[in-house]
């Protein structure tokens, strides 16, 4: 970790000079997220159909960032984000700036962050329920590079994202022609942010048009594992049209959400290579999707927060060992599918279905402690039993 320690005095003397070059607001602050796996159980249906796969008892450090924003006057913001949990490589997360209060237009961001799309993705990783996110955010583009116009409307109820981006490195440069257009709107139906009712309702599109080709894979919601499910690299993918709907609701300490992403992948007039050609030329235009439903419990008493159209942060009724305080304590479950078949267009990624249950231990708003049981069953595009793998996971985990 001598590169983090390195970086991290970086950053608390450039945030020491900004404060002396006059700089309006300035904050530093990270996150820190352990883990730990223990497969129960990982058994194939058919002989081979893992034979590269391999299920490894281990830990990992998650996530291990630094970040530095602020304002430089009452219109330009700023934010970079560092991770560090690679070890001696640094990855650029965040990295952009925000015009605010834009007349007609409201705030424009420029730089790398998040497109918006996936209201699981887009949560931050501090707020999220369970230790990963659901399967569907295999579809989700995450971090690129470009332009995004963003505000709330109607009372603050509605929050817009509107963006052109590039695909991008891990150091946010462009690693080709790839480029999208994504918008998504967020609703506030019901209650006011923060309060302990509220009903949401949200749709994101995504038009993506890839220069070499596009892939979808994912691991079965536990990070120390092979990937299960994918594509492959679909070579004469002509654009990519993701779209989706999201819900959730909190009702005191009970809450749910949902979410539903469609792809559409168009082929392209290119002629198909002779030869074998594998599974990775669209024979037509090509459908995948995914979806999930969650839904938590606060044993003691404390409602999920919901704030600027995502989860936010909880807050327990009394911090551990602070007054006799046991902190906020939490059970949630979720049920997830990804289907990456489309025998018509010859897609054969698989299908997979995961079963998560979990207990989520606040000791404070700022750490907690997780503990996930993960099932997962995966499928051919014959829809035949590939395989079962079953983990018990857990984090440790703190922010400021």
């Amino acid at each position: 970790m001598r590169v983090f320690a390195v970086v991290l005095a970086v950053i608390i003397l450039c945030a020491a000079q900004a404060a002396v070059a006059g700089v309006d607001e300035l904050l530093i602050g990270g996150r820190y997220m352990w883990d730990a796996t223990v497969w129960s159980g990982a058994e194939e249906q058919v002989d081979g159909a893992w034979d590269d796969v391999d299920f490894v008892n281990g830990t990992e450090t998650r996530r291990a960032r630094v970040f530095l924003k602020g304002k430089v006057y009452e219109h330009l913001k700023f934010k970079v984000v560092y991770d560090f949990a690679a070890g001696d490589e640094i990855g650029l997360k965040d990295a952009y700036l925000d015009l605010v209060g834009v007349p007609g237009v409201g705030n424009i961001r420029v730089g790398q962050g998040l497109e918006p799309l996936c209201f699981n993705e887009l949560t931050s990783s501090k707020y999220i329920s369970f230790i990963e996110r659901a399967s569907l955010n295999a579809f989700a583009p995450s971090r690129n590079t470009g332009v995004m116009v963003h505000d709330k409307a109607v009372d603050g109820k509605l929050n817009y994202q509107v963006g052109f981006f590039l695909d991008t490195g891990p150091m946010a440069g462009s690693r080709g022609d790839d480029y999208s257009f994504a918008a998504r709107l967020a609703y506030l139906v019901a209650g006011e942010e923060k309060s302990e009712k509220v009903v949401h309702l949200g749709g994101a599109i995504n038009y993506l048009f890839p220069e070499k080709g596009v892939r979808f894979r994912q691991r079965p919601e536990v990070h120390l594992s092979d990937r299960l499910v994918d594509t492959g690299t679909i070579l004469n993918a002509e654009t990519v049209l993701r779209y989706g709907g999201e819900v959730a609701g909190v009702f005191g300490p009970f809450y749910f959400a949902g979410e539903y992403i469609a792809t559409s992948i168009a082929k392209s007039d290119e002629d198909a290579p002779e030869g074998d050609r594998g599974d990775e030329w669209l024979d037509d235009d090509g459908s995948l999707s995914g979806f999930y439903a969650e839904a938590g419990y606060f044993l003691t008493g404390e409602h999920r927060v919901y704030k600027g159209g995502l989860w936010d942060r909880t807050k327990p009724g009394s911090n551990f060992l602070e007054d006799g305080g046991l902190g906020a304590w939490e059970v949630v479950a979720r049920y997830s599918s990804l289907d990456l078949n489309d025998d018509g267009a010859a897609i054969y990624g698989g299908k997979m279905d995961d079963v998560t249950i979990g207990l989520n231990w606040y000791l404070h708003s700022n750490a907690r402690l997780m503990f996930n049981y993960v099932m997962s069953s995966v499928k051919d595009h014959d829809d035949e039993e590939q395989g079962v793998a079953n983990a018990f996971t857990m984090r440790a985990q703190v922010d400021f």
